[in-house]
């Protein structure tokens, strides 16, 4: 076994997002990310996302590092043969770009980038389920630069394998999980022809399920936890922010966001809120405590119940929901947009992503954490006509006695939400 050796000095650990478009990834940055993990058209694990293509890559780049930010660039599907006549020649433009470093889980796909992009660091996914230091080891050996570690670890395992490994590591802090083992389903690609670990899950594992015995048809049974441990099916959502400060403590270069195919709401929310926790765990690890508006944050974004996952296994938490329906008190309303319309002077502009109408209120986040509301009485089309609706997708202008900047989310709460508290009062 490896022996402890020193660990390399963080000055502070990285808040690292995910960046599903060049939208997402200005937001991400916007809102206090640090680093932006996205992916080509080809070669990373989601398949269904808008993803980049070659020009928007470089764009990518190009915006973050005139931000001083980085992006990291997913290549880490478990590669076909088929898959190694293109990789090369993408591999290359990756490097020629400048990204600051790959993401790779497999073994053959690290050899192709130390042969066709030597000059690219390269991290470790997740996907690799690494559990151990002694495999933090052989993957440093191997030119790994980062290891994205296992999500089944505990505390107390991620505090031995720091101890001991001399390389960067990286966890996980939130998002959806995969009940899968280190997200090697075959699920969907069974029921679904469509494989998981190429990129295309189908996330199956969030459908309901119910166990009907042969013999007594027409009698559904629940698939729900006993005893013995949790079962593969409808996964909680993962939230660490109370642990920041433990998580720090131990050393973890950075603290990874999941939702590359998540919308502006929840990545302007989700990184604002980590952003100030690990700012607050980065002065003072010992002393940290969480702030009711982070948690606020998180609950207004759709989620299932959270929980610490495999953090603290002796916590009594179930890691499965009771319910498979998300929790969503709040929607997107809309995204600022730069006005450059006539006749527009005083005014803001916002490409809507729910439907409005005169009355809603409206929230605008800003990056530390506040929000001004305005309350939408009037406004109007480009072209200066007034309207008392406006449907998704379309760009309208008023009037608000704040400053805004483009890209600023907006949110409001669901109709059904505030039905629900209506319906309370009366």
């Amino acid at each position: 076994m490896n022996q402890p050796r020193p660990r390399i000095p963080l000055s502070k650990p990285e808040l690292l997002s995910p960046g599903g478009s060049l939208e997402k990834l200005r937001i991400a940055f916007l809102y206090g990310a640090d680093a932006v993990y996205t992916s080509g058209k080809d070669f990373g694990l989601r398949g269904f996302a808008h993803n980049l293509d070659s020009e928007e890559l470089a764009a990518a780049v190009y915006i973050a590092h005139r931000l001083g930010r980085k992006v990291y660039i997913t290549v880490n599907i478990f590669a076909r043969e088929r898959d190694f006549k293109e990789l090369p020649t993408y591999l290359e433009y990756l490097q020629e770009i400048g990204a600051d470093a790959l993401i790779v889980s497999d073994p053959g796909v690290l050899l192709t980038a130390r042969r066709y992009a030597p000059g690219l660091d390269v991290h470790l996914s997740t996907q690799a389920n690494t559990t151990n230091s002694a495999g933090v080891l052989f993957w440093e050996q191997q030119g790994i630069s980062r290891v994205n570690l296992a999500r089944e670890l505990s505390f107390d395992e991620i505090s031995e394998i720091a101890v001991k490994s001399r390389i960067e590591l990286e966890v996980f802090v939130h998002g959806a999980m995969c009940m899968s083992y280190s997200g090697r389903c075959l699920m969907s690609a069974f029921l679904n022809n469509r494989s998981a670990n190429g990129g295309f899950c189908t996330q199956p594992c969030r459908w309901s399920y119910s166990l009907v015995e042969e013999k007594r048809p027409g009698q559904f049974f629940p698939v729900e936890e006993d005893g013995r441990g949790t079962y593969i099916f409808n996964s909680r959502d993962l939230c660490l922010i109370e642990e920041l400060g433990r998580l720090a403590s131990l050393g973890v270069a950075s603290f990874k966001i999941e939702g590359r195919m998540k919308g502006a709401l929840y990545l302007a929310s989700v990184t604002r809120a980590y952003r100030r926790g690990v700012d607050r765990a980065a002065r003072s690890a010992e002393a940290f405590e969480v702030e009711q508006s982070w948690l606020d944050d998180l609950q207004r974004v759709s989620h299932r119940p959270y929980t610490k996952g495999s953090l603290f296994p002796r916590s009594g938490e179930a890691d499965i929901a009771s319910q498979t329906s998300y929790v969503q008190t709040h929607t997107l309303a809309g995204l600022v947009r730069p006005c450059a319309a006539r006749n527009g002077e005083g005014k803001i502009c916002m490409e809507t992503r729910s439907r409005l109408i005169r009355g809603r209120l409206i929230e605008f986040l800003h990056p530390d954490g506040t929000s001004r509301f305005h309350r939408l009485e009037s406004f109007e089309d480009m072209n200066g006509n007034s309207i008392s609706e406006a449907h998704p997708n379309r760009l309208i202008r008023f009037a608000v006695d704040f400053p805004v900047f483009p890209f600023q989310v907006a949110r409001m709460e669901k109709d059904h939400f505030l039905q629900s508290i209506f319906e309370g009062l009366s």
